[in-house]
């Protein structure tokens, strides 16, 4: 019998494709851009605190988490940056 873990990549599927449809009719507001790269890179931050909190108690390699940290770090310094830079062009 499937399970809710067995079918889970069909769930996230199905989110990022109505996130995209949605994001696609609304695209061109000013205000949703803004709000959502600073909802990725909060995201990205979030996930290094976890993956940072992670390593300290011992259940993620120390190199690991500082792998998968900068690699989230850069994405929120990049959507940042994106953020502005639209900013920028808008003005």
């Amino acid at each position: 019998m499937l399970g809710l873990n067995d079918i889970q990549y069909l769930y996230e599927f199905l989110f990022w494709f109505v996130t995209f449809f949605i994001l696609k009719k609304v695209w061109h507001k000013p205000e949703v851009r803004l709000i959502y790269g600073y909802s990725v890179a909060v995201f990205n931050l979030l996930a290094v605190f976890f993956f940072s909190l992670s390593s300290a108690k011992g259940d993620l390699n120390s190199l690991d988490a500082f792998a998968f940290g900068f690699l989230h770090t850069m994405v929120a310094v990049v959507m940042i940056t994106l953020v502005h830079m639209s900013k920028k062009l808008e003005k």
